[in-house]
């Protein structure tokens, strides 16, 4: 491990991911590109290993192969190692990434490394007839969090993190230079619905929308400039990113005139005008989140290729016991909704493990028409165990009452109806 280290500290190619324990370092190395474009951090929450575990062992072992076949590369790695780990324990290995556990890399002499408080994944890998075929993304491996850094605010970031000492001369031993985006395009901004409105002072309003991404202080550059063009004593700009729909802006400015400010205003002066801004943190504002929810697309994983297949009934016994047989596991949360002759009920239940879950509820009295809906929430209300078992988008099972669609949250609902008819 220590070898691939130091490969990986000079360049060289490996199967090993850089990683961190410290978030702000993450966000240095996210925010370092001169491209004007965003960037992300992945937040992972991961079992790691001791960097001598054979867990370890054996992930990095397979990138000194070329021979893809499990067992030939486990009958040669327990050959030279003096291991005796089974086929069924190596694919269980290798399937699933192997994070190293950073106090067990004994390489005093990276400083780098270190100052980062780096620490490495070895991708999992995908199994087929016994052979491994292809890399698994780090993203598809149990749970992430993916945090977009919208670029428009990667410079202030950058001096904020210069601040707290996280510098390119600790963290790279590189001297510190700015980073040159470049100039923007002459055509840049185009501006949509500009207009005047005479009140009691002179104002002018605008949406601009910008081809090529712009830093907060481009921004507001572009902005005072705007406002001083238009010659209003106050100037309502609204600044949206390429592409992006009607209402959703990355900034809102406010330029004024100190001089007519009875209003109860509070911006902050630049050079002879007074700014109050308002600045989104991502590709949606709250605003246009509340307005428009319903018709915003959502990414989810893929289905597994080995999903699970789920069943799920509801079973009656002697006319008055429900039952609940699944091969869900134990500790999944259900919702249980039921009418009893029109009279509503519902309550959340957690599954007992057992083939045949009883549900506590009798039924005391004669019915003709009892109605169940068991409903599988959304994947965020699990518990974490039940997460990483069915995945962060249920991407690990499957079952035709399982709703998947890019316009709302994953759930699953399935619906009984249980009659009887009694002689009066």
């Amino acid at each position: 491990m220590r070898t691939l280290a130091e490969m990986q500290h000079y360049n060289e190619k490996t199967r090993l991911l850089d990683f961190t324990t410290d978030p702000l370092v993450a966000l240095f190395f996210a925010t370092q590109e001169n491209e004007r474009e965003d960037s992300s951090v992945y937040l992972l929450i991961r079992h790691s290993y001791d960097a001598a575990s054979e867990e370890a062992k054996l992930s990095s072992f397979v990138a000194t192969q070329s021979n893809r076949d499990i067992e030939y590369i486990l009958e040669k790695f327990n050959r030279i190692n003096g291991t005796c780990i089974s086929i069924e324990r190596a694919e269980q290995i290798l399937k699933h990434a192997v994070f190293i556990r950073p106090d067990t890399i004994n390489d005093a002499e990276n400083y780098r490394m270190n100052e980062q408080k780096g620490t490495f994944s070895i991708p999992g890998n995908k199994i087929e007839n016994g052979c491994i075929t292809a890399i698994v993304p780090i993203e598809n491996d149990y749970s992430y969090e993916k945090i977009v850094i919208p670029f428009e605010y990667h410079e202030k970031i950058r001096k904020g993190l210069i601040q707290r000492g996280y510098t390119k001369e600790r963290l790279l031993e590189e001297d510190s230079t700015e980073i040159d985006y470049g100039p923007l395009p002459k055509d840049n901004i185009k501006i949509i619905d500009g207009k005047h409105d005479h009140k009691a002072y002179n104002q002018y309003k605008a949406t601009i929308e910008m081809s090529c991404l712009m830093t907060i202080k481009e921004i507001e550059d572009k902005g005072y400039q705007i406002a001083q063009e238009s010659g209003a004593d106050s100037v309502w700009i609204w600044f949206r990113r390429p592409g992006a729909e009607s209402g959703n802006n990355i900034v809102n400015q406010h330029w004024y005139k100190e001089s007519i400010n009875m209003y109860g205003w509070s911006g902050k002066r630049f050079k002879d005008l007074m700014l109050d801004e308002n600045k989104q943190n991502s590709y949606i504002s709250y605003e246009y989140f509340q307005k428009n929810y319903k018709h915003l697309k959502l990414k989810h994983l893929s289905i597994e290729k080995d999903a699970k297949e789920i069943e799920l009934q509801v079973i009656m016994k002697n006319n008055n016991q429900l039952y609940i047989k699944t091969n869900l596991i134990k500790g999944t949360k259900l919702v249980l909704l039921y009418k009893i002759d029109g009279i509503n009920d519902g309550k959340i239940i957690s599954l007992s493990g057992r083939k045949l879950n009883q549900i506590d509820i009798r039924i005391d009295h004669k019915f003709h028409k009892l109605e169940v809906g068991i409903i599988i929430p959304v994947s965020s209300v699990q518990d974490a165990s039940i997460q990483e078992a069915y995945g962060i988008d249920y991407e690990k099972i499957k079952a035709d009452f399982i709703k998947r669609s890019d316009n709302e949250l994953i759930s699953g609902y399935k619906e009984f109806e249980f009659l009887n008819t009694y002689e009066d």
